[in-house]
């Protein structure tokens, strides 16, 4: 028996038909717009519609109405208990918190991350985990790439990086939707005003691929997933315990999605923070300075 457990605040009514399908998720699009169908245990998010009972390789058609998902035939009413609230909520007074947790946050990344992650933008050591030749190389490229990101030429970062890797979403299009998402933080705690940024990043890093520029516009937006919704309020109330075992729900999606994500969230926030990030305000800036020589950097 079907039940809904959560539709996102962004999905918009209209006829659905199937797109991708994968082992726990179902991606339907209208021609333009994506709605994801998952089971039970799954995340809530701006576009996902998560109903318990769901079988992927079943499903066939979905329908939205106001009030209501209709799932191959299958009414499914629900009111507004059921929809997952999206937006991140944070204010100036959440400042001190989060860059005390911010800090506990990189270290778990490093600790806990899949060898294969972008980990290795934190820890250079963890660059000699990957294969000798093709995912050396790679990481070498986009460690270069994201230091453009982070301090000179960001435009001609974004375009290098989006795409690279393996993967539904590359790890370089999940690093953009991680900063995307640490420049709406930064705005919110009052670390400069970031929307024409965000907005230049955007039209950089769409490609005409439907699922990850949906996986953009979304970050941009600061529209988030569940997990990074509890991460991002765990380190707003800056418990530890929450902070380590919300990390370890990032973690666990995708082999390196949700890694590669808090790399992004985090290398954002930190040198947003410290006033290191191109763009930033100046009075945030503080005695430090990159080699652009340099290849990584830990």
């Amino acid at each position: 028996m079907l039940e809904l457990l959560s539709i996102g605040d962004l999905v918009p009514d209209g006829t659905y038909r199937v797109h991708s399908r994968f082992r726990r998720a179902v991606n339907f699009t209208d021609g333009w717009r994506l709605v994801t169908v998952l089971g039970g245990g799954m995340d809530a998010g701006p576009m996902n519609v998560v109903v318990k009972g769901f079988d992927p390789a079943r499903a066939q058609a979905l329908q939205i109405e106001r009030g209501a998902v209709i799932l191959d035939g299958v009414r499914l009413p629900f009111d507004d208990r059921r929809v997952y609230l999206s937006g991140i909520r944070l204010d100036h007074r959440d400042r001190r918190r989060v860059l005390g947790g911010t800090a506990q946050l990189g270290a778990l990344l490093v600790q806990l991350s899949h060898e294969k992650s972008l980990a290795f933008l934190l820890d250079y050591e963890r660059l000699w985990s990957l294969d000798e030749g093709f995912e050396r190389n790679l990481g070498r490229h986009m460690g270069h790439c994201v230091k453009d990101i982070l301090y000179w030429n960001r435009i001609r970062g974004i375009e290098r990086l989006k795409g690279c890797g393996i993967g539904l979403t590359p790890a370089g299009d999940d690093f953009i939707a991680g900063f995307l998402l640490g420049l709406n933080v930064l705005g919110l705690l009052g670390v400069g005003d970031w929307s024409e940024t965000r907005r230049g990043v955007l039209q950089a890093a769409l490609s005409g691929n439907t699922l990850t520029d949906m996986f953009f516009y979304l970050a941009e937006e600061g529209r988030v997933f569940e997990s990074m919704k509890l991460l991002i309020t765990a380190l707003a109330k800056g418990s530890a315990a929450d902070i380590r075992s919300t990390t370890d729900r990032l973690l666990a999606i995708g082999a390196t999605s949700g890694a590669d994500i808090g790399v992004g969230f985090y290398l954002t926030l930190r040198e947003g923070t410290a006033g290191r990030l191109k763009g930033g305000p100046r009075t945030a800036r503080v005695g430090w300075t990159v080699n652009e020589g340099e290849g990584l950097w830990s």
